[in-house]
């Protein structure tokens, strides 16, 4: 054998492929998720469920997807150990009825240990499902963020105010020192803001200005009044310190002008594993996800908040990008493929929609909730396929807004099917006859 073939030879025998690593592709998981959260200094507020889709079904929030669902909570809540049902979040129960809630005036304490246990009857496949499933979790004992430095490295506290620097100073990090218990798995750090804060230029816009010449304003576009901004696990690896011990927070993430309000949640071990194993790495057929809920998945996690407020300000040569603007911006803005205003394309882009429709109605009267809008008014201002859109934006709520009834029904009948929205268009037509939707 000459040299040049033993060479090959070792190297197809030395060679990895993903034929010897990967595992068989795990079989899909058709039962139900539940993700619930247990927040100390709240009442019971973020248990939600779903049921896996088949890639030609469209999800339908607005309606229930099962038929009976018995969910109790166990635990500490005002001091006591307590035990109570929940109930479908009537409130909101056009957006999402499958979220449910407990008492208002029973709140989660720091410390507490909670169990769930849960019953539910719902259509699999067209067959009629009974799933039970039950949980364990704790909120830790202690956290508390101590106070901050700022890009500078200067400390401050609670209320004070910091400076956002432009780029490349951006890149740096605020950070934040907390005294926590050992029973925190990590921290999840969330910012919340309301309409009157600004974005700053930012060294992303320096990068991707040199090759795009779309307009930087769309850059700064942010939807909700949230944002995630970092995780902080309580662990070691070799002699680095605990990320938990000094959480960093870029500054690039924050605003430039405003007032914010960062909320520190401490989670159990659970959360953090799961976060690892399925939120980061859902598409790797590698890695098994990890649920720690029994005959469901999902997680089940107990998390202690700690809110720290701070104000943020910039100098006067930083550019700046006005919340509400640079979101109009954006949703004004038409689709280049389509030709489509990203007004009726995005879901988040809805409430400047509801602008321009009461424009054409009268544009000096403001602009009051969407479900004021005159159902015949509305009729002449958008075609049924473009009401099925905007319906179908807010989830067809179809109790509050009477003519995304006959939208909906519109939107079963172009290509749109699911065993929910089948289940909703047959009882919508049965109370309304006089549809003409229902009669075509």
């Amino acid at each position: 054998m000459t040299r040049s073939a033993l060479l090959l030879l070792l190297l197809i025998a030395s060679c990895q492929g993903p034929w010897s690593y990967y595992p068989e592709n795990p079989e899909t998981y058709h039962g139900i998720w539940a993700y619930v959260y247990i927040v100390s200094g709240r009442p019971v507020e973020n248990v939600c469920l779903d049921k896996l889709h088949s890639l030609s079904e469209v999800r339908m929030h607005g309606f229930a997807f099962y038929r009976s669902a018995d969910i109790t909570i166990k635990g500490l809540f005002n001091g006591k150990d307590t035990s109570f049902f929940l109930e479908p979040d009537i409130a909101n129960y056009t957006h999402n009825p499958n979220c449910f809630v407990g008492p208002k005036d029973l709140i989660a304490e720091a410390g507490g240990n909670y169990e769930l246990e849960a019953t539910i009857t719902w259509d699999s496949a067209g067959t009629k499902t009974v799933t039970g499933f039950n949980a364990k979790t704790y909120i830790p004992k202690k956290f508390k963020v101590l106070r901050g430095y700022d890009l500078l490295r200067r400390q401050f506290g609670l209320g004070d105010t910091i400076i956002y620097l432009p780029p490349p100073e951006d890149l740096k990090s605020n950070y934040f020192i907390p005294e926590y218990s050992n029973d925190v798995g990590g921290v999840l750090v969330s910012m919340v803001y309301g309409k009157d804060v600004s974005w700053g230029e930012n060294s992303f816009d320096q990068v991707v200005g040199q090759f795009s010449d779309r307009n930087d304003t769309l850059r700064h576009t942010h939807f909700g009044d949230r944002r995630i901004l970092y995780t902080a696990t309580n662990r070691q690896i070799g002699n680095m310190n605990k990320d938990i011990d000094s959480i960093p927070i870029l500054g690039i993430g924050m605003p430039a002008i405003g007032n914010i309000k960062l909320l520190f949640y401490a989670a159990t071990p659970d959360y953090f594993e799961f976060e690892d194993t399925f939120l980061n790495n859902r598409n790797d057929s590698r890695i098994k996800p990890f649920y720690n809920i029994h005959g469901a998945a999902g997680i089940f996690t107990g998390m202690l908040v700690d809110t720290f407020e701070v104000n943020v300000k910039t100098g006067d040569t930083v550019k700046i990008y006005p919340h509400l603007l640079a979101q109009e911006t954006y949703c004004r803005q038409m689709d280049r493929e389509t030709s489509v205003p990203y007004l009726e394309l995005y879901r988040q882009c809805v409430e400047f929609w509801d602008r321009m429709i009461w424009d054409e109605i009268d544009s000096t009267s403001g602009y009051p909730p969407w479900y004021e809008i005159p159902n015949e008014k509305m009729k002449n201002i958008l075609s049924m396929e473009k009401l099925a859109i905007w319906c179908e934006h807010r989830y067809f709520p179809i109790d509050r807004y009477p003519l995304c009834g006959s939208a909906m029904v519109y939107y079963s009948k172009n290509g749109k099917s699911s065993p929910i929205l089948d289940r909703e268009v047959k009882k919508w037509c049965e109370e309304h006859k006089d549809d003409e939707q229902c009669a075509l």
